[in-house]
């Protein structure tokens, strides 16, 4: 094992980064949840100023939704973006919402 391999193995075993990681798979959930409530309740794309978008995380929450194609991006009317849950996106959401309340 090399000196930065060590390093890394115990980094990734201290609390805190564990807590980040679980972080970064959270993150991605609760915007997705919130995307697919929204456009649920008003059938409509949600703007992204419906939700909190600050900091590193957020940001690469919606890269990783994108990415996985989870949701769809347009340029919004009055916000930046416009998003809109995919089919992929609200299957996981109600599989999520299923084992939430099972």
């Amino acid at each position: 094992m090399s000196v930065f391999e060590n390093f890394a193995e115990v980094i990734n075993g201290t609390e805190e980064m564990q807590s980040l990681l679980h972080n970064l798979e959270e993150e991605p959930a609760t915007l997705l949840a919130s995307i697919c409530r929204e456009f649920e309740a008003t059938g409509q794309e949600v703007p992204d100023h419906h939700f909190n978008l600050a900091g590193y995380f957020a940001e690469a929450a919606i890269k990783m939704l994108l990415s996985a194609g989870m949701v769809s991006m347009k340029p919004g009317k009055f916000s930046l973006y416009e998003y809109k849950p995919t089919e992929a996106g609200l299957r996981y959401y109600h599989g999520m919402l299923s084992e939430k309340k099972g």
